[in-house]
């Protein structure tokens, strides 16, 4: 599960959609300053993925001395974009679980494995073959991983860094 990329969530004090308390037998959602919701509708965007919105009175998100933390809208009021109760319950149990030190334990296992992955893709050609049968794609595999243990040994001796994460262009720009 990825962490939840809105802005709330990257600024200190911010109230994200964990801070606010959802009443699902009701249909509504209270804020961290008390605000309860005043819409609950069931949303699907053009990608299919059903989900909830939740909106508050216009009146009190205005007039909020919090409202800086909240939204950075200007007249609207604060909207919510929850997945149905099932699905955002498992994501916020989820998201707890991997800011546990044995969930950063099991991700860093998981970005290793998936750093292999992409290291064979890249530098030694994993996703093609060049035989046409399983036995012979299986020998071909099993050298790949071979030569991708060697090639990993062979910079530990020299002991070469790894290669940092690359920058895209507009990352570039902005530095």
């Amino acid at each position: 599960m990825r962490d939840n990329a809105r802005w709330q969530q990257k600024v200190d004090g911010a109230y994200a959609v964990e801070q606010f308390r959802i009443d699902w037998k009701a249909r509504q959602a209270h804020c961290p300053q008390g605000h309860t919701s005043v819409g609950w509708w069931p949303y699907t965007p053009a990608n299919g993925h059903h989900s909830i919105r939740v909106t508050f009175a216009k009146e009190l998100c205005t007039g909020c001395p919090q409202r800086a933390l909240c939204t950075r809208a200007k007249a609207q009021p604060r909207i919510l974009q929850i997945q149905p109760q099932p699905r955002q319950e498992a994501i916020t149990q989820m998201r707890a679980y991997l800011a546990s030190p044995e969930g950063r334990k099991l991700y860093a296992k998981r970005a290793g494995v998936a750093g292999t992955l992409s290291q064979g893709v890249r530098a030694f050609g994993l996703r093609r073959s060049r035989y046409i049968g399983l036995a012979k794609t299986h020998v071909q595999q099993v050298a790949t991983a071979a030569a991708m243990n060697l090639d990993r040994l062979a910079a530990w001796f020299v002991d070469r860094p790894r290669a940092q994460t690359r920058v895209s262009h507009f990352a570039a720009l902005a530095a």
